[in-house]
């Protein structure tokens, strides 16, 4: 899957992957695993999936920073790579440890905003900790898609049209810091990504294909997920795989377009099989162009 920049850096060979669900975090340990480094797979009580089990692996509760921390700089971690989703907690202070207590405000803070701010800001806290945050694409390059027709048929001139229109949706719904993702039928935005996800907006398309309120056949109809702008790359990238593409099959798409280059193609063997049956197409958009054809 590419060349990884921790196949020659010494340094990076006690990293931690901060696992949340999905398949990202198991992907990375795969990989790391296979190019001889033992990363600790670190997790919270209850945002975790059963397979950390067949690693060595370390559990938290929400709050317990100075646990945390603490346990970074016993094993000797100074670089951690966030995966999967977490959801947003609620703090409380019972829960805390004095260096949750001591973060306090801090944390708060971040979470006034929406993911991007809140990544950031948990970005930061680890820098001042001494650890470095490193993106899922520094250790595997391959998972980013490219620019251009990456798989499936040439999108219609109809689905191009649907690609710019949700695209551009994106670029607004992100300066905002809501969300990732767009769809659009017919030549119009018709749901952006909200606190629900990706998937919870598609399942929103079904519900409104069900309903008889989209009445469009959508065989033109495109989801469409671009990066924040100015988002840090190393945390949160937009992603699609196997459960995206059955999303995008149930709510009666024609196919996904992810931007180029900042966007992650994950469980791709399951994913791209699932697409060829179905017959959904998946593009890389560059910026440039914005789904524009040659």
């Amino acid at each position: 899957m590419g060349t990884s920049k921790l196949d020659s850096n010494a340094v990076t060979r006690n990293i931690g992957i901060f696992a949340g669900r999905g398949s990202l975090p198991k992907e990375l340990a795969e990989h790391l695993h296979a190019i001889g480094h033992a990363p600790h797979i670190l997790g919270i009580i209850g945002e975790t999936e059963p397979w950390i089990e067949d690693y060595d692996n370390q559990l938290f509760v929400w709050g317990r920073l100075g646990q945390f921390f603490k346990y970074l700089k016993t094993n000797d971690i100074k670089q951690v790579v966030f995966a999967g989703g977490i959801t947003r907690p609620s703090l409380r202070v019972r829960d805390m440890d004095v260096g949750g207590l001591v973060s306090f405000s801090k944390v708060m803070a971040f979470m006034v905003g929406g993911d991007n701010s809140l990544l950031k800001g948990l970005i930061k806290l680890f820098d001042q900790h001494g650890v470095t945050v490193v993106g899922a694409h520094e250790i595997m390059p391959g998972l980013l898609t490219p620019s251009g027709m990456f798989f499936g048929k040439q999108p219609s001139k109809k689905a191009m049209l649907n690609i710019r229109k949700a695209f551009e949706a994106c670029q607004m719904l992100g300066k905002l810091d809501i969300g990732q993702a767009a769809v659009a039928v017919g030549g119009r935005v018709v749901a952006l990504e909200g606190i629900e996800g990706t998937d919870g907006m598609l399942e929103r398309i079904y519900n409104m294909r069900s309903t008889g309120k989209l009445y469009e056949d959508g065989k033109h109809g495109v989801l469409v997920k671009t990066m924040k702008p100015e988002q840090d790359m190393r945390a949160d990238l937009p992603s699609i795989g196997p459960q995206t593409i059955d999303h995008i099959v149930k709510a009666g798409l024609k196919g996904v377009a992810v931007e180029a280059g900042h966007s992650l193609l994950l469980d791709k063997k399951e994913t791209l099989e699932k697409a060829k049956a179905a017959g959904v197409f998946i593009y890389g958009i560059d910026k440039d162009n914005m789904g524009n054809t040659p």
